[in-house]
């Protein structure tokens, strides 16, 4: 084999012809998630009722996205921010924690909270934009996360690093 070429052949343009009609038929603007690979790796319609799910890092933590199926009318945005420490622990981490999160109050799109196993969470959720285009999905990611920015910085400084931290998953 030549230095600079793959070792797969190349297929004639006619193998692109089911992915051109399988986008052809979509609605325009093409709405996030309105297409997917199948089995075989060619684009395909998305079932609409099926969830879309996202998982993305940001200030060292996984935060998940998640679009429920047609006639959903918000897009959620959660992240468990890590253990609210032991008194013993780290009393001033606990503290400051603590503080944090009674400072978020209720932000207008979400919360900060200690669930049962005392973990510290965020959840938000805001209207599903119409249509649902890439850019809109991340302008509704992204004044749910500036809504709580100082408080989720301030959080991830605060809580005991977690092993995903810092690394790409």
């Amino acid at each position: 084999m030549e230095p600079g070429r793959s070792d797969t052949t190349p297929q004639p343009i006619e193998s692109a012809i089911p992915t051109i009609e399988a986008l052809a038929r979509q609605n325009l603007p093409l709405e996030f998630g309105a297409v997917e690979l199948d089995a075989e790796g060619r684009v395909a319609p998305r079932d609409p009722q099926k969830p879309l799910q996202v998982r993305f890092h940001y200030l060292g933590v996984p935060f998940d996205i998640e679009i429920s199926g047609a006639g959903s009318d918000e897009v959620r945005l959660a992240a468990d921010l890590g253990e609210l420490p032991y008194t013993a622990e780290s009393p001033l981490g606990r503290r400051y924690a603590q503080r944090a999160i009674l400072a978020a109050g209720a932000l207008p799109h979400g919360r900060i909270f200690i669930d049962n196993r005392q973990h510290i969470r965020f959840e938000a959720a805001c209207p599903r934009p119409s249509p649902l285009t890439i850019s809109q999905v991340f302008a509704a990611i992204a004044l749910m996360l500036l809504e709580a920015l100082p408080y989720l910085r301030f959080l991830t400084e605060v809580l005991p690093q977690r092993s995903y931290r810092h690394r790409a998953q």
